[in-house]
């Protein structure tokens, strides 16, 4: 077998086992964080939150039509093609630094079990196809640098512009590596050369070509049209995510220092045994010998990952900034591997014990396979809520599969669902008013009071935030806007539900309403929600029957900073506390009890749960 065909062979095997892995340990549903709103905005060709990510949308449209399982999992097999695709173009990139498909094979492997890119293959996220058009970037400019063969380094500006619309902070910071090997290459000159604008002007094209898609798919009022961005104000204000500036914070980068160590220390296989992370240092030092040009570009690419995330502390999905810095890892850790097998050919397979050790010790973390907590909390939620029902949530872990589910499965069409915190949006409010004209035309005096102050909020919020008496009135009239439509649907016989984080608000801002809402309602709380009822008595209320899976029996594994440890059990066990607190008021002790003993499955350490269970008891006694 030649060299070429040993290469093809390799990137094709670590391509199809990536791909048997995800699939195995593939999502069966809808998950959490982004997922839900993703998922909708790839089905309806809608538009993300920002900057949009419009070739992710269009391209994980084409597996929402594919004709197997729900739509949520046709999103997530897309995830999981695009990681298995990164694997192998990072095989290939190693191939071309050095020529040894064992080391091919080992570089893919050891990317396909990382513990980042495997925790994005299994569900709907952007971020495996962004690792697979940065590896597909290195790979060309690679080849570019051994060949020059100019439609090579054609073919990565393309790519580059394309990957811009994506996750385009990410991408666009590799352009420090990506400039420091041209200019190694082929000297500075180059940069002033015919060659170096053809290569601008095709990533300048392509990345126009696919940010065009923004405004033509706002323009068809889509289910998910996050920050409208059909006008050319929304528009650069959509794509540049001036939303998210106020998240750049440049005064924690102790804690962010930290994270970062414990990312890497965990990503290539057990902090305890940290084999393959060692290997891509000695990767390093060895391309510091033999090839200062790889070393510098894998150097910057580990480098310009890290620095962003020092000044951009976000939640969640973290890790996922580091993806580039450990592509570099990986692309490092398969030239050591290369290097000691020059002496020892037998070296790359016998290192093949380090990705079969990574996949080992994630699978149990990386498995969601049984994962269905996401698609449990919607149902959940609208078990207990009865029919006609309208929710106010702040809990993005609850709307955002909710979302999907009301809008894709249609379960229940009588339910309206508003994100709190998004309705001082002023496309937010739109998209509201698309869906739900009936109730959002009864609260036109209040929406057109609040209107003005959203859109100067909107282009000015530092200016709303710095003004006291703006920033009141603006809250004032959205307290005005939410009881409006709270009095509105209740008037027309409906419903109206919270979330805790809503109902039991502990924000200052909340406070007025809260009071001006209690003033004419009870707050009853059903289970992980709560009811907004007329008047002031004791409501009968129950334990539901919550589909529970995932959260604590042991099937589903996870972090100790996964969502569902962070956000979804403490909402649980909120519901479950609050429940157990209103039964024992109204004398359900039984009830009350076993609401207790449930919120205490979630959470055994908890010494308040406990206080209360004997409070009860001791009520219980009393009352006998």
């Amino acid at each position: 077998m030649t060299d070429r065909a040993a290469r093809l062979v390799t990137t094709v095997a670590v391509f199809l086992i990536a791909l048997g892995v995800y699939v195995k340990t593939l999502a069966p549903t809808v998950a959490l964080v982004d997922s839900g709103a993703l998922t909708i905005a790839a089905w309806d060709l809608g538009v993300a939150h920002p900057p949009g990510f419009p070739l992710w949308v269009m391209l994980t449209h084409l597996f929402t039509a594919l004709p197997l399982g729900s739509i949520a999992v046709r999103a997530n097999l897309a995830s999981a093609f695009f990681a298995a695709l990164a694997c192998a173009m990072t095989a290939l990139a190693v191939g071309e630094v050095t020529k040894r498909w064992q080391a091919m094979f080992f570089a893919g492997l050891l990317l396909t079990f990382a513990r980042t890119l495997w925790g994005y293959a299994t569900v709907t996220e952007v971020y495996a196809l962004n690792t697979f058009l940065i590896a597909t970037i290195i790979w060309f400019m690679l080849s570019w640098r051994n060949t020059k063969q100019m439609w090579r380094l054609y073919a990565a500006a393309a790519v580059f512009g394309l990957a811009l619309g994506v996750h385009h902070v990410t991408v666009g910071l590799t352009l420090i590596g990506i400039a420091v090997l041209v200019f190694r290459t082929v000297s500075f000159d180059f940069f002033k050369s015919r060659v170096f604008f053809i290569a601008a002007a095709i990533a300048i094209a392509s990345l126009v070509a696919v940010y065009a898609y923004l405004p033509i798919a706002a323009a068809r009022g889509p289910l998910l049209n996050w920050g409208d961005p059909e006008t050319g104000e929304r528009f650069v204000r959509h794509i540049t995510a001036a939303q998210y500036r106020a998240y750049i914070n440049t005064n924690n980068q102790g804690s962010q220092v930290d994270d970062i160590a414990r990312y890497a220390g965990r990503e290539l296989g057990p902090p305890w045994m940290p084999l393959a992370l060692l290997l891509a240092v000695y990767g390093f030092l060895a391309a510091w010998r033999r090839d200062r040009t790889l070393f510098w570009l894998l150097l910057l690419l580990f480098g310009a990952a890290c620095a962003w995330m020092l000044i951009y502390p976000i939640v969640n999905d973290e890790d996922a900034y580091l993806l580039p810095a450990f592509l570099a890892l990986n692309i490092a850790a398969g030239f050591g591997a290369a290097t000691l097998g020059e002496k020892r050919s037998w070296i790359p397979l016998a290192l093949l014990a380090l990705p079969l050790l990574a996949a080992i010790v994630h699978w149990p973390y990386r498995d969601r396979s049984r994962f269905y907590v996401a698609h449990d909390y919607a149902d959940n939620a609208l078990k207990t809520m009865d029919r006609n029902a309208l929710l106010f949530t702040g809990d993005w872990e609850l709307y955002s599969p909710l979302f999907y589910v009301l809008e894709a499965e249609k379960p229940r069409r009588d339910v309206t669902a508003m994100q709190h915190g998004m309705l001082i949006r002023t496309w937010y409010v739109e998209s509201l008013q698309r869906r739900y004209p009936e109730l959002m035309r009864k609260v036109m005096p209040e929406l057109d009071a609040l209107h003005p102050y959203l859109v100067h909020f909107e282009r000015d919020d530092a200016e709303w935030h710095n003004d006291p008496t703006m920033s009141q009135t603006m809250n004032a009239k959205l307290d005005d806007l939410i009881l409006a439509i709270i009095h509105q649907q209740i008037a027309a016989g409906g419903h109206v539900y919270a979330t805790h984080d809503v109902a039991m608000s502990t924000d200052p801002l909340d406070q007025n309403m809260l009071a001006r809402i209690k003033a004419d309602y009870d707050i009853v709380p059903r289970g992980i929600v709560l009811e907004y009822v007329p008047g002031h008595a004791l409501r009968e209320t129950r334990l539901p029957k919550l589909e529970l899976r995932g959260l604590a029996d042991g099937t589903v594994r996870y972090e100790p900073d996964d969502v569902v440890v962070t956000e979804v059990i403490p909402s649980y066990r909120s519901g479950f506390y609050l429940l157990g607190r209103y039964l024992g008021v109204t004398g359900k002790y039984d009830e009350a009890e076993a609401a207790y003993k449930q919120a205490l499955v979630l959470d055994p350490e908890n010494p308040n749960i406990a206080r209360e269970l004997q409070q009860l008891e001791l009520a219980r006694a009393m009352r006998k």
